[in-house]
């Protein structure tokens, strides 16, 4: 089965974490990207940022390269997909390698899932 690659914005921007969620060291790529059309949210309570959908913004964050199958299955269990934590996504990212073109590549990212919106809602 083909790699995968996840447009991180939070905790797992850190490879230390990353490498402590999938239970081995990340040995594949990391570069700077952007999402556009996502608004990174830290509210009260909840200990982690999230993202949701917002016409115009962008989000900053890491371009993790490469993860294998088992590796996205750690990082579902990590994400409370189950729970309605947090919800994966495809999206298209803008990614800077070496040089000054960017790079437009398709990764998953983890978006506020029903529970989060509801647990964090006013």
């Amino acid at each position: 089965m083909a790699s995968q690659h996840l447009f991180a914005y939070g905790s797992l921007v850190d490879p230390r974490c990353l490498d402590a969620v999938l239970g081995h060291p990340h040995s594949g790529e990391r570069l700077r990207a952007q999402l556009a059309g996502y608004t990174r949210i830290v509210a009260g309570e909840f200990p982690y940022p999230f993202i949701v959908a917002t016409a115009g913004a962008r989000v900053d964050g890491v371009l993790i390269m490469d993860l294998r199958p088992y590796d996205m299955q750690r990082l579902e269990r990590y994400e409370e997909i189950e729970a309605g934590m947090y919800r994966r996504e495809l999206v298209e990212v803008e990614a800077w390698g070496c040089g000054l073109q960017t790079l437009q590549m398709h990764a998953y990212t983890y978006i506020a899932g029903p529970e989060l919106i509801a647990s964090t809602a006013g």
